[in-house]
């Protein structure tokens, strides 16, 4: 069977504010304009004839919402493969991940933090993580397919990556993409984003080449998300590119098709943009650059790829 994915995008609507996302301020406003599992199940009848056979459900926490379960049910019956993204802060109460894990095939786990003081401090909420849960009711309900972890740099996280990878891979995920932050200066001001969201990209790769011979040691599959490739060591360039997002666009172009329940403008990739002087990269023409802000927050010399 050929395979076919579907990004389905639902509710605006989750249970934290982290100080990196740039959608909370439109959260606020959609509470109200939740859609329902028979909206859900029309849009996948209608792709199941055409031969749709992944799915994946976005927006933005999924476990919170009261016909999520039902839309799991009715995706099974219709034999999608189903991935699921979370911040998992239902997934360490027994009782919810018994319901709903063992309908899910492919979960990604947002890990940005471990303790809970800095779990709180990202979040902007007193909710936490147990981790230690999370991960004892992924060994007792879930069927493994692909489980897959994501880090966000944020300010608060970017000196203690070694650390998050460290621990993941204890608890035996080896697939990681580790991403850069989307810089939301259309809700959020310089200060805010220099304070909270983003670091430099020299700061986040100093850090990351920390992290590069522990990976190989422990043969983990590492996706550096959302940097430009000029940023990275020259002598290593050439692995980090086969790291990137932009590297593997053929994989995003898999996703045959996006369906909006709800409206939502589109970037691919977010908020970056080939600026013309990147038009004539020499390691890759595929690179599209740095984010569309990052000149207004730091300097241009890093992201230079014909100086460097």
């Amino acid at each position: 069977m050929n395979y076919k994915r579907l990004e389905i995008y639902t509710w605006w609507t989750c249970n934290q504010k982290c100080t990196y996302c740039m959608e909370y301020p439109n959260m606020q406003q959609a509470w109200n304009k939740k859609v329902t599992k028979y909206d859900i199940l029309k849009k996948l009848i209608k792709y199941k004839k055409d031969w749709y056979n992944h799915v994946t459900y976005l927006w933005w926490e999924p476990f919170i919402h009261d016909v999520f379960l039902d839309s799991l049910k009715i995706w099974k019956k219709l034999w999608y493969k189903i991935l699921v993204t979370t911040n998992c802060t239902t997934l360490h109460i027994d009782n919810q991940a018994s319901k709903f894990l063992p309908f899910i095939d492919e979960l990604f786990l947002s890990v940005e933090a471990i303790s809970v003081e800095d779990q709180q401090k990202i979040s902007r909420t007193k909710n936490y993580v147990n981790w230690e849960w999370v991960f004892k009711n992924i060994k007792k309900y879930w069927k493994w397919t692909l489980l897959k972890a994501n880090i966000v740099i944020t300010q608060d996280n970017k000196n203690k990556l070694f650390n998050l990878v460290e621990f993941l891979e204890a608890n035996w995920i080896k697939n990681i993409a580790i991403t850069y932050p989307d810089i939301a200066y259309k809700y959020y001001w310089k200060k805010y984003v220099l304070e909270n969201i983003s670091p430099t990209y020299t700061e986040c790769i100093t850090e990351i080449e920390k992290l590069v011979k522990f990976w190989e040691e422990k043969e983990m599959i590492i996706k550096v998300v959302d940097f430009p490739f000029c940023v990275f060591p020259k002598d290593k360039i050439e692995r980090y590119i086969k790291l990137t997002d932009d590297y593997d666009y053929q994989t995003r172009l898999k996703i045959t098709h996006k369906e909006d329940l709800l409206d939502r403008w589109e970037t691919s990739p977010r908020m970056r943009k080939n600026w013309k002087k990147c038009k004539d990269c020499k390691y890759k023409k595929i690179c599209w650059g740095p984010s569309i802000h990052y000149e207004k927050l730091y300097w241009l010399d890093e992201i230079n790829c014909i100086k460097n």
